[in-house]
């Protein structure tokens, strides 16, 4: 069950995937006497444009922090983000947990208000008549991302800044084979016993990487990577094939669309497993020999 806890002086939330309370919001805690933009530096300054916040009505920085978790509570906790397809809204939600609990429960280094604004970048092209994805949640990329915003900001205070492609930027740092052409090439991602020191960037490669429809797109991605590695096929930066192992054997082979194994693919996964030597579980052999076995 995905829960999460935001504390602060005044207020408290608590949301599970059943329930959903809330503390009342007292509105008699904000002192509505005018701010003005030069009171804000760094990070908050670049926020309360983004957000176009009411300034006017805040006495200090503190009235502007909590008008922003009024914000997150009612636009985001426990808020669908309906699809296409169901598959695609609960990944959507499952993605938007991941920020929630990354920004809001894992840290306290980041404002609520700076967490309002990238809410809204990342879900801004969320429409119910498409089947777009919020940005994947990684903790270093948003490190760096924050930083290289107040760097700018600091050089040039009313600097236009996109949140968006300073992220994907410092994403794409974490899978530089995304960054060059590749007709067709095999991306190793490694699990917590063969590379423990790096599992969460690891978490965020395999939910890069994979298609849409596979489960290691959202917080499952987690799970499996506890247990072996898990190798993607790309075809021109496509995910086309996916392999996971579990005590040193494949364990699955998954297509395109979670159709498991398609015919024309076995020529192709043969030849890797026979280059590697790797071992197939009796359940993803027997697969294979029965659709070798199709006409």
């Amino acid at each position: 069950m995905f829960e999460f806890y935001i504390y602060m002086r005044t207020n408290s939330i608590h949301y599970s995937s059943n329930n959903t309370y809330f503390k009342p919001f007292d509105k008699t805690d904000l002192s509505f006497s005018a701010m003005k933009s030069s009171q804000f530096n760094g990070v908050d300054y670049y926020s309360m444009r983004k957000l176009k916040a009411p300034i006017e009505k805040f006495n200090s920085l503190s009235d502007f922090y909590k008008w922003a978790l009024v914000k997150i509570k009612t636009d985001f906790v426990g808020k669908e983000f309906p699809a296409r397809t169901k598959a695609t809204a609960d990944t959507r939600q499952d993605i938007i947990n991941q920020w929630l609990q990354g920004t809001l429960v894992n840290t306290k280094q980041y404002t609520y208000a700076f967490v309002l604004s990238i809410l809204k970048d990342i879900t801004k092209m969320l429409k119910s008549n498409n089947d777009d994805l919020p940005l994947i949640f990684n903790e270093h990329a948003l490190n760096k991302t924050s930083e290289n915003i107040k760097a700018k900001i600091s050089e040039n205070k009313n600097l236009k800044l996109s949140f968006i492609s300073l992220y994907k930027k410092n994403l794409l740092d974490l899978v530089p084979i995304l960054k060059r052409d590749n007709p067709k090439e095999w991306v190793v991602i490694k699990s917590i016993p063969n590379d423990p020191l790096n599992y969460e960037d690891n978490v965020t490669r395999l939910q890069m990487l994979s298609h849409r429809t596979w489960c290691t797109k959202t917080s499952t991605a987690r799970m499996h990577l506890m247990y072996g590695d898990i190798h993607i096929l790309l075809e021109n930066n496509e995910p086309h094939l996916a392999v996971r192992f579990f005590d040193n054997e494949i364990d699955e082979i998954q297509g395109v669309g979670n159709r498991g194994i398609a015919k024309k693919d076995i020529p192709l996964i043969e030849e890797y497993i026979a280059k590697n030597g790797y071992v197939l579980s009796e359940n993803v052999s027997d697969e294979i020999n029965k659709l070798k076995a199709k006409k």
